[in-house]
């Protein structure tokens, strides 16, 4: 229902339109009827009506000055006429203060029903209008966050236009003023103590709650604005006068600090140097992604300042083979500390040459390849140690810093040597066992010597010497002894047969040899033996 104010000095007059129109039927509500317009304008002021229905002439205030009054201040307020007065004076004011209708006395029920339809179509297309206007105002408002994100990202990659950005600051109301201009961006590196406060904590949380922090911070020192960009990663954009680098990084200090304390996340700041208008601004990203870049060799947990960086780049090379030969050598010689040391040395001098992440990928690759070409591999599990190589090579691509790649290439190189010792130590083992079968077999043979096994197992008889001895704890001749005189002792306690004859049987073609050999071994002579035995 819209209401309306009747405003006539004439008493009979207010009365018959006032009981005579069908003020429900026709969409309206009666809420007043004035016999002068100032009377009208303390009514108004107390409840403003959708509909003001005035005559003209009228004491004290007329309708003109009524009709003015209302244009000026109730814009929303429609002002229907009804005159005696059919002047050009009265009808070109009516134009002028926006009038719907002007009607001229005497009038009809049926005309005013009319003429209240008629308005009634007006206030109805203007409410649905204001709510369709409402709903996008509001529609606009809860997506201001949004739209500013988007401008601000598309202001950091050099796409608006210099004329656009001053409108788009105000119509976003984001406040960037000052002569120097800088971008930071903060990262989370490890989420594991946020997520394990409390159950169902989700990613997404922690992402906000890194901007919802930088927010609160850089909004209380007035220095620019916070977004997150379509990748959830909080932005921050500074503004201000001279000495804005060292405000913006002791803010990003703050922030740091701020963020391990309330969410127990580390987190890496990379900052830009300053530029000296928002123009430029996307110079300044341009520095702060390249600044990023470093985390991947310097590690995260700290704020990297792409001012810093350039001043201490060196772009040396790293000599690859040197590196990857000392690793070898490590590995061969089973060093487990040594290994670790040299990929640490390494690893370092990847750093010190402050080259691309990219780049720092090739140059482990290269020494993998070149660690691997320096061993021996027949003596390693290829099958094992060549697919360990393959994953290694690839996963690397997805490490998010040096320091992860450095740790997972220790324990690749270890895992080698400990591999190659196994190997070692199975293949000397072998051997060993081989040797033993071999005296099982031959000792009975005077010609059995360390030459001949050593012949028979095509080794060299020092090399197997060390592993026999490493393996079995005594010498060859000292086991080879060893067997004859437990084989002696067997005949002599089974059989008849003479000294001398056992000593051709367990491989001694000197009777006397064999008989000092025996006493050596057991404290008596074979005769000696045999008559304690028998």
């Amino acid at each position: 229902m819209y209401k309306v104010l009747l405003v006539d000095d004439e008493a009979l007059i207010r009365e018959a339109i006032s009981e005579n129109t069908k003020w429900n039927e026709l969409g309206y509500e009666l809420v007043g009827a004035c016999k002068n317009g100032k009377e009208a304008i303390e009514k108004i002021k107390e409840n403003p009506p959708d509909l003001l229905l005035t005559d003209i002439c009228m004491p004290y205030v007329d309708g003109m000055d009524l009709t003015k009054f209302v244009y000026e201040n109730y814009r929303d307020t429609k002002v229907v006429i009804i005159s005696g007065y059919d002047e050009f004076e009265y009808a070109k004011n009516a134009v002028k203060y926006q009038v719907v209708e002007y009607i001229l006395k005497p009038i009809t029920a049926v005309e005013l029903s009319e003429t209240l339809k008629k308005v009634r179509e007006k206030l109805d297309g203007e409410r649905l209008q204001n709510q369709n206007m409402k709903k996008i105002k509001g529609a606009y408002i809860s997506n201001l966050p949004l739209l500013r994100g988007r401008f601000l990202n598309s202001l950091l990659a050099g796409n608006i236009q210099i004329d656009n950005i001053k409108e788009k600051l105000v119509d976003y109301d984001i406040h960037l003023s000052g002569k120097c201009f800088m971008t930071a961006l903060v990262l989370g590196d490890d989420f594991t103590s946020f997520l394990s406060q409390e159950k169902d904590i989700k990613p997404d949380l922690g992402y906000f709650a890194i901007y919802n922090i930088s927010e609160e911070i850089l909004s209380h020192y007035e220095q620019g604005v916070t977004f997150q960009d379509i990748e959830e990663r909080t932005i921050l954009v500074f503004s201000g006068d001279a000495g804005l680098e060292k405000r913006a990084l002791q803010i990003c200090e703050e922030i740091q600090k701020a963020i391990m304390k309330f969410l127990k996340i580390e987190c890496t700041i990379a900052v830009g140097q300053a530029v000296d208008s928002l123009e430029k601004l996307y110079e300044s990203f341009a520095d702060t992604k390249k600044a990023l870049e470093y985390k991947f060799l310097l590690g995260g947990n700290q704020i990297i300042y792409a001012a810093d960086l350039r001043g201490s780049s060196a772009r040396q090379g790293v000599d690859v083979a040197r590196y990857a030969g000392q690793v070898a050598l490590e590995i061969k010689t089973g060093n487990e500390e040594g290994i670790r040391r040299q990929i640490q040395e390494f690893i370092q001098a990847v750093r010190d040459a402050y080259v691309s992440r990219n780049r720092s990928i090739f140059y482990v690759q290269n020494a993998i390849l070149s660690i691997m070409n320096s061993l021996d591999t027949t003596s390693i599990n290829e099958s094992m140690i060549f697919t360990e190589e393959r994953e290694l090579l690839n996963t690397i691509y997805n490490k998010e810093q040096l320091s992860d790649i450095a740790e997972d290439l220790v324990l690749f190189c270890v895992d080698i040597a400990r591999n190659m010792k196994d190997q070692k130590d199975s293949y000397c083992k072998k051997q060993a066992i081989l040797a033993l079968d071999y005296i099982d077999k031959n000792y009975g043979d005077a010609d059995v010597s360390l030459n001949t096994v050593c012949s028979y197992l095509a080794m060299s008889t020092s090399y197997f010497s060390s592993i026999f001895k490493a393996y079995t704890g005594e010498t060859f001749i000292e086991a080879l002894t060893k067997k004859r005189i437990e084989r002696a002792k067997l005949l002599l306690e089974n059989t008849a047969k003479k000294a001398y004859e056992i000593a051709d049987e367990v491989g001694y073609s000197d009777p006397h040899y064999f008989s000092s050999t025996f006493k050596k071994m057991t404290g008596m002579t074979p005769t000696e033996y045999a008559k304690r035995v028998r």
